[in-house]
């Protein structure tokens, strides 16, 4: 396992290095990156009687800290679907991707967040889950702006970054409370009864809401994953039908094993995931562009996942466990076929196309049958989990029910909705629209190559074998079920389960589907009408202009102001701080001790430069006297046996000095900064009262409220540190994060210098190729205008083929 994890980052490197050199082969390499995680499928097999297998990586224990990989059926379950995902997706995307590609940076990105995936379903350890979690987002960032020049690309890879971040802090909070609650870091370890009995549970319970809401796109946090189709088609296959916008799924599925106790956690999931099913699948039907249509789909179907996960009963997780496995299948070779139809068309407006199964008769084939697996038509897999998935509702209540057979009627009329493309239609189209048809569309159009078509049929099948062979979807959710607690769950996967309540609720959604198919035309004008002014996009586009507004306003007020106003704060801030400091300790002259007669100098020096500053008549003597407070300081410290304290004071003295003289054509004048007599006696107060403030708060810390710690150091350094050097053990080992932080602020001080310098560096401007950017997208074709008006905006249409 811990190989399976780790394989896609070294062979991120490789592609990182290779990519130019191989060019579109890069992908081959890539797909080899994922081996590890399909051989994981032994171990699949061999669950549920087989125990869970753990593989520890120490790294930090004395904070819990640990790579701890644990591989339950559900864990191994899913880390071979992201294999299988992902091998499909690279391979699809060496035919489906421009030349001109920049593949040593696609590839990396791709396999750097499939080793994301990979980490996130197998840890056991919280901090570890959490750091695997944050990678997805920045990873998924990372693919989903590839087309950076392109502003949709670029919003909609902020807009998926900004809502995942503050999933990320959420997770992080209850990663938090369960480790303090359970006693442990580790979650197969964690003391259920001490969390349900602490009273972090609810916050705990909340903050884990928040983090698998925004990550899988749940109401009102789904305006995310419509834009994020700005990326590619094999990463929107890969990252959003069958993985990353499942994390928010795998988390409820994994953490509904604490909280299912709690009535809040089943309260909230079942009807925010029945809602946005039925609300994904309303603005799924608005779309004209297939890959919107799609997004929009995939939120519905997670909603109904959510639905599930959250009854916290044996029979809902075994009925969410078989969905999963379908609609990775059929979601995953639909985004295969709309990237086919892209590819080979030029085009993905559903106005413009008609009659493509004469053209592309085996992806008629395929997207026949994924359509037929997501509208719940049998023989497909997802009948079957579709009747699962109503007799769990029929037990929630009717307004559960009810909510449920809109949803799927809605689902069955998008269905047909994408499938009309390859069917002869009459288009309606305007003069103008017509005339950008016809720029948009290809002429020649013709069936794609086995290299595009093999991956998605491919998919398609195990779609049509779930619903032939329920037994071999069931072999493998069953494989989940000691992991999630579903063993006494009794029934089976089958196509016929007789004439049952769920098979008439199922023969009710085709009957309203079917008369949504029917009357498409004054349904869609009933949506247009329905449109609200506003809707989850607006508030999000108001409230980030709000934040932008509120800080831009913060930073003009508090940064903005003249250099002597900002020091006036500061010393008003520190005089404030000495005299609370002695307020709360009033016991500070008790004695200051024998001060090292090396010192009386240094000190003198300190006092001479801060006053000649004040009686320097010139900008060069001021920089000057300048120095030696500083230089002063410098001496200070190695009096006071601090070498490594006076070595770094002289440097950074020695560097302001320098850029002071760089700057000093720049400076203002010693007396072009005039002060009314006011405004002098005021900086004088404040600079007297900072000074005292400063001398009593030094004061009172000679005063130890409790045994000073320096001693401790002292004495370990060498025993458990192992070094001789008590300062350079303290840096490296006892404050080990504080070093590591400050060398962080150090190389993003060099990053940010470095690309200064650059800017500031003539350029020659690339000549593109024709129709091509210099990134390798092409140059956007024209669009028609919607046929319907959306609530959520829909993505542009994408580029990349060629």
């Amino acid at each position: 396992m811990t190989l399976a994890v780790l394989f896609p980052f070294l062979m991120a490197a490789v592609c990182a290095l290779l990519g130019p050199r191989l060019g579109r082969a890069t992908g081959y390499l890539a797909a080899a990156g994922f081996l590890p995680a399909l051989a994981l499928g032994a171990k699949l097999l061999a669950m549920p009687a087989a125990s869970p297998v753990t593989e520890t990586t120490r790294w930090v224990p004395d904070l819990g800290l640990n790579l701890v990989f644990r591989g339950d059926g559900f864990s191994l379950l899913f880390a071979v679907l992201i294999g299988v995902i992902g091998t499909l997706a690279t391979l699809y995307s060496v035919a489906y991707l421009s030349p001109r590609e920049k593949f040593s940076r696609f590839y990396p990105y791709l396999l750097a967040f499939g080793g994301s995936m990979l980490g996130l379903v197998l840890s056991d350890n919280l901090v570890a889950l959490f750091g695997f979690w944050e990678m997805t987002s920045v990873t998924s960032f990372l693919l989903i702006g590839l087309w950076h020049t392109r502003s949709a690309a670029r919003d909609g890879a902020v807009k998926a970054f900004l809502i995942s971040a503050l999933g990320g802090l959420g997770l992080l909070a209850a990663a938090a409370m369960l480790s303090i609650a359970g006693g442990s870091t580790n979650l197969s370890q964690l003391d259920l009864g001490a969390v349900r009995e602490s009273p972090l549970f609810v916050p705990a319970l909340l903050c884990t809401l928040l983090a698998a809401l925004t990550k899988s796109a749940q109401l009102p946090f789904h305006i995310w994953l419509p834009t994020a189709m700005e990326a590619p088609t094999p990463i929107s296959a890969f990252l959003h039908s069958a993985t990353m916008v499942k994390a928010g799924v795998v988390l409820v599925a994994k953490f509904g094993l604490i909280f299912a106790a709690s009535p809040l956690w089943s309260g909230l999931l079942v009807p925010l995931g029945l809602l946005t099913m039925a609300w994904g699948s309303w603005l799924a039907l608005r779309q004209t562009d297939l890959k919107a249509l799609l997004a929009y789909s995939t939120v519905s179907q997670l909603g109904l996942l959510m639905s599930l996960y959250g009854l916290a009963d044996a029979d809902g997780r075994f009925a969410a466990t078989a969905h999963l496995l379908n609609h990775a299948a059929f979601k995953a070779a639909l985004f295969f076929v709309v990237g086919i139809i892209d590819h080979e068309t030029g085009t993905r407006e559903i106005p413009y196309l008609q009659n493509l199964r004469r053209k592309l008769p085996v992806t008629f084939v395929i997207a026949l049958l994924a359509s037929l697996s997501m509208a719940g038509i049998p023989p497909l897999g997802g009948f079957v989990s579709k009747e699962l998935f109503y007799e769990n509702m029929l037990h929630a209540g009717p307004a559960f029910i009810a909510v449920a057979v809109i949803g799927s009627a809605l689902t069955f009329a998008y269905c047909a909705r994408l499938m009309s493309i390859f069917f002869a239609h009459r288009l309606g189209l305007t003069p103008t629209q017509r005339e950008l048809r016809h720029e948009a569309v290809k002429d020649d159009i013709h069936e794609a190559p086995p290299s595009l078509t093999v991956p998605a049929g491919l998919l398609a099948g195990a779609a049509l074998l779930f619903g032939l062979w329920p037994h071999a979807a069931e072999v493998l959710t069953r494989s989940a079920e000691t992991a999630l607690g579903f063993g006494e769950v009794e029934g089976h996967l089958a196509l016929w389960h007789g004439v049952t309540p769920a098979l008439l609720l199922t023969g009710l959604t085709w009957l309203i589907g079917g008369l949504l198919v029917w009357q498409a035309r004054p349904f869609a004008e009933l949506q247009s009408r329905l449109a609200p002014r506003w809707n989850a996009n607006t508030v999000y586009y108001s409230l980030v202009q709000g934040l932008n507004t509120v800080s831009s306003r913060l930073i003009a007020r508090t940064q903005g102001l003249a250099l002597p106003d900002q020091m006036r704060i500061s010393l008003l801030a520190a005089g404030l701080i000495g005299g609370y400091a002695v307020w709360r300790s009033p016991q500070v002259f008790h004695g200051i001790g024998s001060v090292p007669l090396g010192i009386v100098p240094i000190a003198v020096l300190l006092v001479g430069g801060a006053a000649g500053v004040l009686l320097s008549n010139n900008r060069l003597t001021a920089v000057i006297v300048t120095g030696l407070t500083g230089f002063g300081s410098a001496a200070a410290f190695l009096a006071l046996r601090a070498p490594d304290l006076a070595l770094t004071q002289l440097l950074v003295e020695a560097v302001t000095v320098i850029l002071f003289l760089l700057a000093f054509r720049y400076l203002p004048g010693v007396r072009d900064l005039p002060r009314t007599r006011g405004r002098l006696v005021l900086d004088g107060l404040l600079a007297a009262g900072a000074g005292v403030g400063v001398t009593l708060l030094v004061l009172s810390s000679l005063r130890f409220l409790a045994p000073p710690i320096s001693p401790w150091y002292l004495v370990n350094s060498y025993a458990g540190g192992g070094g001789k050097n008590a300062v350079n053990v303290l840096l490296v080992d006892f404050r080990g994060f504080d070093t590591l932080g400050e060398g962080l602020v150090v190389a993003m001080v060099a990053l940010a210098v470095s690309s200064l310098v650059r800017l500031g560096k003539p350029g020659r401007p690339r000549t593109p190729a024709r129709g091509v950017t210099p990134e390798g997208a092409p140059i956007l074709t024209p669009r028609a205008p919607a046929a319907s008006a959306s609530s959520d905006p829909a993505p542009p249409r994408e580029g990349g083929q060629p």
